[in-house]
């Protein structure tokens, strides 16, 4: 009987353009697909066969390892259909890939996804979604993912301003991530205040919690109660526009941020001490900007060697002056039956100063792992728009 082919059927393949033509070339098959040329190596085609003996990489019930494909695989026939190729290898395994599954990797390279960045013209193109259209519908839910790895921000509304809708909208993108600080929590101004959040003083733009080994992924601010008029407007700014400012204006201060480890640390005495050394800009494997770790107040004590220690100052100095800039924020008094969604580990949030005699300003928050939002996306673009599915999304701070 003959194996049964995987990739045929696989989501990537919904769209199935046409092989064309195919031409063996030693190690290397040529082929002709949807009017473009793509050359693969056969030893590739052979380990990515995902036939029942071979098994599947998604499911993890994978049973051949790169170790059992020899370089010098032979293959002993190459039979293109309209929409399948079929091979045959010396030792009479037959592989099948979909002309999708082969479309989809014809560049040799992973497609990756572009984030649109942006500074305080953001109310112009921030994504703003019904509170019940997502709870209820998928699609509803799809289209705020979408301006989320878009932007890196999206806005609900019509969020009952009750502290059980904090954690049923939440919910939606992925596990509620608990830490030391509980799984939901109240941000309220209070004369014992054991982080800056429960003050009233205002709060340059940062990520939150940059001293643990992985920052939240992404955060939830469902306001209860706001004061209008007395203060506590959110600045939002984007970390991806910061740092692609500094690459062109100030390359050098750049490359210290991507390279030199910073120290982050909050300490909470006979309770917690967190602390996190890591590079304020994380770059990808191409160079792009893939995540922002940076938080004013969280600071340490700095360790370099003297003749960098200045530089590595007026680098972060050059951060903050650009975060602070006016023209780089998005400014929004939150009202109560709103909720921002953003990603922590690109989006740098603060507040402007308020005065709690006047009003009380009243937050829950709550933290939701990177995977499981980018998890989320993924497996709602397979219906949705099943060639967005396979994208490299900007993983975060990482390094």
């Amino acid at each position: 009987m003959l194996d049964t082919p995987r990739h045929a059927s696989a989501p990537s393949a919904a769209i199935s353009p046409a092989i064309e033509a195919i031409q063996i070339d030693g190690d290397r098959v040529a082929i002709a697909i949807a009017g473009r040329q793509a050359r693969f190596s056969t030893r590739w085609l052979r380990l990515a066969c995902e036939c029942e003996t071979c098994g599947d990489t998604a499911s993890g019930k994978r049973w051949l390892t790169p170790a059992d494909v020899p370089a010098d695989v032979a293959m002993v026939s190459a039979d293109a259909g309209k929409n399948e190729l079929t091979l045959t290898w010396g030792d009479g395994h037959v592989s099948r890939h979909g002309s999708g599954f082969l479309a989809a990797h014809a560049s040799g390279a992973a497609p990756r996804f572009a984030p649109k960045r942006w500074n305080s013209d953001l109310a112009e193109r921030l994504g703003r979604f019904p509170f019940e259209a997502v709870v209820e519908d998928d699609a509803a839910l799809f289209g705020s993912l979408r301006a989320l790895r878009d932007h890196g921000i999206a806005m609900l509304t019509g969020v009952p301003a009750e502290a059980e809708a904090t954690a049923r909208i939440a919910g939606r993108y992925g596990p509620i991530r608990e830490t030391s600080y509980g799984k939901v929590f109240d941000l309220i101004s209070r004369p014992d205040a054991r982080v800056a959040g429960e003050t009233a003083r205002a709060q340059i733009p940062h990520t939150d919690e940059p001293f643990r080994y992985s920052p939240p992924g992404f955060i939830f601010f469902h306001a209860i109660r706001s004061g209008a008029g007395a203060g506590g407007t959110s600045l939002m700014v984007d970390g991806f526009h910061v740092a692609e400012t500094m690459r062109a204006a100030t390359p050098d201060l750049f490359d210290v941020l991507t390279r030199h480890g910073v120290t982050f640390h909050r300490e909470h005495a006979g309770e917690v001490f967190f602390s996190a050394e890591a590079h304020v800009i994380s770059l990808d494997a191409t160079g792009e900007v893939t995540g922002i770790r940076f938080n004013d107040r969280c600071l340490a004590p700095q360790a370099a060697p003297i003749d960098r220690i200045d530089g590595l100052i007026e680098a972060l100095a050059e951060m903050t002056r650009l975060i602070c800039d006016p023209a780089n924020q998005f400014q929004h008094q939150l009202q109560p039956g709103e909720a921002l969604v953003f990603d922590n580990q690109r989006v740098m949030h603060g507040r402007t100063a308020f005065d709690p005699t006047l009003a009380v300003r009243h937050l829950r928050s709550c933290n939701i792992d990177r995977d499981g939002v980018h998890s989320a996306f993924r497996t709602l673009a397979r219906r949705f728009a099943p060639l967005e599915a396979e994208t490299v999304l900007y993983q975060g701070a990482i390094f």
